[in-house]
Formats: C-alpha cells, structure tokens, sequence
C-alpha cells in the first residue's frame, strides 16, 4: 500500500496514550458490561478495558489473518442478532433514519433519522456513533474467543479479539493492487472462508458484502414511498434499476465506477486536508467554505454507489460499507485536527431539523450528541467529549505515534498528493520546486469551482469533463473523458435553503492531457483557450438521470478558475496558493443541444430526454427547483 504506516497498523498502546486536553474518563470494565434493557439508558464507551488499537484499512487487516479472521465471525454475528433488540446490527443502523423511531429512550418526531446532515455537528456526531457500533463488534469478537478451547487457541484468539476495531475503506489511495481495483474484493465476494472456535474451516454467507434483513418488516420503510427498500430482502448497490422490485447489486461494475472517481476524491481529499479552513467551514456543507469540505467529499461516495441503500441518506446505515466509509471520514476528521489543533465545533444555526433538533436551533460544541449516552445517568455525548477519540480505545496508523506535524504532512503526502500540484508555464509537470530560493508562485492550480443547492429532494451531482461526454448519462461515470463531481447527498424528506461550493480539480487531468499531446501549451492562455472548447460539465441525478442545464436547479453554477500557486521544496511541506482566483466565465462548459439527442430507442442508444416525466420515478421540476416524484413535489421536513 502506498504509505509509510504498515510498520504501525499492528502496534499496541498503553492506556496511558491519551495525551489530548480534551480526553474524558471513561469507567474501565467491559465495553458492553451496561444492561441492554430497554428501560435503561447504554452507556456508549466504545472498546474500554483492551488497550487503545489503531482502526486499520481493510486491506492491511486482511492481512492479519488471526483478527481477521475473529473480525468476520463477530460482524457476522453482529448482524444475526435479534433485530428487535436494542443493540442489533438492524436498531443500531436505524438510528441514522429509517425507521424513524426512538433509540435509548431518546424520542423524537418527523420522517428523519438522528443524524444531523447540513450541520456543524455532522463529523462529531458520527464518532460515538462509529464507537457505539464499534463497541457492539468488539463485544461479539470477545464472545467468539471465547469459545475457543481452553489453553493457547484460546489465549490467542483473546489476543486477536482485543485488537478487533472498525476498519476502515481508503477509497482516496491509489489502489495498493490495480487489479483488484479501488474497491477492496472482501467487500464484494459472495462468501468468506473463516476457522471456526472449534478448529474447522468453512464458508459463510460474506457479511461485509450485504446486510440480510430477518425479517423485512414492510411498514419499517413504507414511509419511503418513491423506492423499492420495502421490497428489498437484503441491501442493494449500484442496482441497474433503482425502481425495480426484484433489483440485484452489481458491485464489479460498482468498483468500476468507484475507480474512475478514486483520482478526484484523492485530489478533492489533498486539498482539504492541505488548506486551512475553520472546521466548521471544513467539516460541513453548511457552513459557506469555498476550497471544498468534508461532508461534500463524504456525498460524493454515497452518490457513487447509485441508487441502493447506500444513495438514500435514510436506509444507507444498513450497508455494511457505510460503517467502513464513516469510520474513513471519522479518520480524516482526526487527521484534521492533528494538523489543525485549534479549531473545533463553534455555534451555528441549524439548516435542516433532525428526529430530536428541530430547524433553526442553534447548535455547538456543547450541544448533546442524541441518542448517545456516556453513561447510564443519562448524560450524552457532546462535540466537545468526543474531540479525543482515544477516549473510545481507538486510534489510527498516521495518528499512532502521535507525530509531529512534517511527519503527518510527509504521511499525507505518501497517501494523496496528486501526480501534478500545478501547470508550470515553462511546460514542466514537477511536483516539487526544487530552488530553495525560490518563494514566489512557480505554477498555476485549474480547477471548476461548483456552487449548487445542498437538497433537492434527490441525491445528485455536477460531473466535470475534459472533451465531449457519451451522449447516453448512463456512460458518464466511467466515461474516458471523466473528471469528476460535486455531489450533495439527500432525499425527498430532506429540505434546506443551503448553497454549497466545492471544487473539482482540474490540474491533475489537464497534465494528462498535454502528455498526450491534446494540450499543446500549458501557458495560462493556452490552457483557457483549451478549456473554452474540451471543458464540459453536466447535472445527474443518483438514477443517472440528467437534469437539463436548460433548467438547472436554482443557483447552480460552474465556473473555471485559475490560482497561482508555489509548489513545495520537499515532502514535509504542501501547495501554497499564492494569489488572488483568476475566474474564466467565458469557459461555459459547453452546454449540451438537447434538440440534437438520438430519438429514444433510435439505433444502440437508449436515451430518455432530460426532464422527462416515467410513471415510476418522476422527474426534473424547473418550477420548483426539485425533483418531482411521479410529478408531485414532495415537501421536505420543516
């Protein structure tokens, strides 16, 4: 794997490792020793009493064949518990929407999960969350080790389960193996062969492929009428029909299409973790940052997975990929605030309400993370008692030595930093200025800056283009032509007035291209006069759809810009943007002639026109600004 971490994936910490101010006692004991009964509250401690472990990627846990092996066991029967039951793998992944009920006696009202989406609490609020699951895992790893047979199997199964975290899925690294592509196989193969306690080996039914509900209870997802979740036995992705009752995943195309997004969610990634920015404006949509920030990266792969479980924000906790995603954003998060230590949560107003936070509240760091509770007296979690997330028993391999920051800058930069930081005007691709002398800007960073409404009840994204797209929107993912989105994602009960503004970097590609000859010059002028004629972006919405740029939604805009930038002397040391944004509203992204489409059905394209109207799913509403389902405008929460 590209990285300096392996050497640290498997270190083992003392309990005196919390070091941060903002560490909070935490009882010892057993993770789960409080009673799961119904009329008590959970203490969510995360792993307590086993030592602070690093949550590692899931391609370096596979490796580790004695924890992987117990980590597959315990999240298969983490899955077979009883869904009625307070701590089930079913209760625990409806906290986030669906069913829209009560967890820990925490109540609420309206057709939305606890999750505060469009927030400044959206990172925090995920770290107990990612605790309170990772807690429940640990518990059923533990349970499994011990029923090994007294004796040695069962000491090193005991030694395994103590190191059993949530992994988590780096879908910003370059692939470690290209063949098996950005989307590791463990989360796409059928089966999984694991040695039971007993000494036997065998297959089971992979549990980090699909999760199985037993029973599908039908009214739990009836209020989510546009879809087909009430049908569905078992989690879908990236179905080839999103409306169809009988819909079957299609994880290799899946990793395709995630593949051909990896570069810009790297590049998206390197900026974000490279660039200060408050951490509101950083974490969140929200919260009117202009670089790019967290949750708009985090959109951005959900909307890669179409329209399954994962696309729509109320049934994705379901997924099993969705606890690996979150615990890879909650990484980011801690090694943004390495790098950045002095910025945190700061008050903020509500955008959108939530199952206990109604719209317009205002909402900071010491505001009560609901349904998470630090102990049985009731007592919640806050953005402020879970700034320290050893406090949970868990680390990560960047993090584990607590690094200086040039040691977290050159890990960032064997991780993410892009082949090309900036076009050079003397036609030179390097990434490094190597003339220490040399503090003035040395190249110019290109990218497309996207401003878009944050919900328009249906996920949806701006996807950017160097040369013509495939006329067919279904094609754009993995069109060769591709660049990258700008996603936001939501749904038919999600409404806010939030704009948010994000950047597809445009560098990367535009070096490709003059390798290839297509660029002739990497001169300013010569880029934007390149721009003017090969830049194209459309809207699509997570079915694949398009909606027209005839009729976009209200406020959306692209715009191509330049900055000048100076390019680092060594790889301790990032990209520096040394000047005021050059915009290019001439480019105008080559808006498409719809009148000119194929006729639908005509020869070996099958293409609907944007904004029309199909009996299942509805369309585009220019009118309203939304998606219209079955042609009514659905409102959102108020």
């Amino acid at each position: 794997m590209k990285s300096i971490l392996a050497a640290v994936a498997g270190f083992l910490f003392s309990h005196s490792f919390i070091t941060s101010s903002h560490a909070v006692a935490i009882s010892a004991g057993p993770s789960c020793g409080i009673s799961a009964q119904d009329d008590s509250y959970f203490s969510v401690v995360g792993v307590q009493g086993a030592g602070i472990y690093p949550r590692q990627e899931l391609r370096e846990l596979e490796n580790d064949s004695e924890t992987w092996n117990l980590f597959i066991q315990a999240f298969a029967r983490f899955q077979a518990m009883d869904q009625s039951e307070k701590l089930s793998y079913y209760q625990i992944a409806g906290i986030h929407g669906a069913p829209f009920g009560p967890w820990d006696n925490v109540k609420g009202e309206g057709l939305t999960g606890y999750c505060p989406h469009v927030s400044n609490l959206f990172g925090t609020w995920h770290r107990p969350y990612l605790a309170l699951f990772e807690q429940i895992l640990h518990d059923r790893a533990v349970e499994i080790a011990k029923e090994y047979p007294e004796g040695e199997s069962r000491h090193r199964a005991e030694q395994a389960a103590s190191k059993v975290r949530l992994p988590y899925w780096d879908w910003a690294i370059d692939p470690p193996n290209s063949t098996e592509g950005v989307m590791p196989a463990s989360l796409r193969r059928p089966n999984a062969t694991v040695r039971f306690p007993n000494g036997t080996s065998g297959e089971i039914p992979n549990p980090l492929l699909q999760y199985t509900f037993h029973p599908l209870h039908y009214d739990d997802f009836s209020a989510l009428a546009e879809f087909q979740f009430k049908n569905w036995e078992t989690t879908i992705r990236y179905p080839l029909d999103g409306y169809a009752v009988h819909a079957t995943s299609r994880n290799d195309e899946l990793n395709e299409r995630i593949g051909a997004q990896q570069t810009n969610n790297r590049d998206f990634l390197y900026k974000i973790l490279t660039m200060y920015q408050p951490f509101n404006e950083w974490s969140t949509k929200a919260n009117g940052g202009k670089i790019g920030n967290m949750e708009t990266l985090h959109d951005g792969v959900h909307n890669t997975f179409g329209l399954g479980h994962i696309g729509i924000v109320e049934v994705s906790a379901f997924d099993p990929v969705f606890w690996f995603h979150h615990c890879n954003i909650d990484r980011i998060m801690a090694i943004f605030q390495s790098r950045y230590p002095d910025t945190w949560v700061e008050d903020a107003i509500q955008r959108k309400a939530t199952y206990t936070m109604p719209r317009n509240a205002s909402q900071g760091p010491a505001s009560p993370l609901a349904p998470f509770h630090m102990n049985a007296k009731g007592d919640m979690w806050t953005s402020t008692t879970s700034r320290n997330w050893t406090s949970f028993g868990y680390t990560y391999p960047e993090l584990a030595t607590n690094p200086s920051n040039d040691s977290l800058t050159l890990a960032i930069n064997n991780l993410y930093k892009p082949a090309t930081q900036g076009l050079n005007k003397n036609n030179t691709l390097a990434t490094l200025n190597l003339d220490p002398n040399n503090r003035t800007a040395d190249a110019v960073d290109w990218m497309a800056e996207v401003t878009m409404p944050s919900d328009i009840q249906i996920t949806y994204s701006v996807r950017a283009f160097l040369g013509a797209p495939h006329v067919d929107p279904k094609n754009w993912p993995t069109d060769p032509n591709y660049v990258g989105q700008v996603a936001s994602l939501s749904s038919p009960r999600m409404d806010s007035d939030v704009m948010v503004t994000a950047n597809i970097v445009l560098t990367d590609k535009l070096a490709e291209k003059f390798k290839a000859g297509e660029l002739k010059s990497l001169k300013k002028g010569d880029v934007a006069a390149y721009l003017k004629t090969e830049f194209h972006w459309r809207i699509q919405q997570v079915d694949l759809s398009e909606i027209p740029r005839t009729n976009p939604p209200h406020g959306l805009n692209v715009t191509v810009f330049c900055v000048p930038v100076h390019l680092p002397h060594s790889e301790t040391e990032v990209p520096v943007w040394t000047g005021p944004f050059e915009y290019k509203p001439a480019i105008d992204g080559n808006p498409p002639d719809y009148d000119a489409l194929p006729v639908p059905g005509a020869g070996s394209v099958n293409v609907t026109k944007p904004g029309e109207f199909n009996e299942t799913s509805g369309g585009w509403n220019a009118t309203s600004g939304g998606w219209s389902w079955n042609g009514t405008t659905l409102e959102g929460d108020e």
